[in-house]
């Protein structure tokens, strides 16, 4: 049987090591969040990985490609044609709305011709490529030609307009203008 003061020993052997083991870990927390985990930085230094606005030949800085601001220079009305790999030509138009954002409603697209005439979400971003979902059609669409889903992609070009096409088939591609 062990005395008391083997006990105490003991119990006082055990606090000073589990002391080191604690003030081990709060060490290497601590270096961590020094060496490994950046810091916060300021709103004027570019995050890593981010894409710089770069200047163009103008010397004006060329608009990033985030999906936000992309999104936010297409805010506004478009008409224009496009014409499906089954070379059938139509009339689409296209409405942007403000505070347009990933998964949430971005407005509306309407595609003469089939008619199908719906809601467009954004599903993506890619290099200045958005993608759209359409769903809920309308009273005015052929609820049996017309169905959910992505595919719809708009691209602002340097003059202005904005390019068309489609990631499904029949495949289709156009231009539309601001209106």
């Amino acid at each position: 049987m062990e005395s008391n003061s083997t006990r105490r020993r003991f119990s006082k052997e055990a606090w000073v090591a589990i002391s080191g083991i604690g003030a081990a870990v709060i060490t290497g927390a601590v270096t961590l969040l020094v060496h490994v985990i950046p810091a916060p930085q300021d709103s004027s230094t570019p995050t890593p990985g981010a894409r710089p606005t770069a200047p163009s030949a103008s010397g004006i800085a060329a608009p990033s490609t985030d999906a936000a601001s992309v999104a936010e220079r297409m805010v506004g009305k478009w008409k224009g044609t496009a014409r499906d790999s089954n070379g059938v030509t139509f009339q689409i138009s296209l409405e942007v709305k403000q505070g347009c954002a990933t998964g949430r409603l971005c407005g509306s697209i309407g595609v003469s011709h089939v008619p199908c005439y719906g809601q467009i979400f954004l599903e993506n971003v890619s290099n200045g490529d958005v993608e759209f979902r359409v769903d809920n059609f309308d009273k005015r669409s052929n609820r049996g030609v017309c169905q959910p889903g992505a595919g719809e992609h708009f691209r602002l070009q340097p003059d202005g307009q904005l390019a068309y096409h489609t990631s499904y088939e029949p495949a289709a591609q156009g231009t539309l203008q601001r209106t």
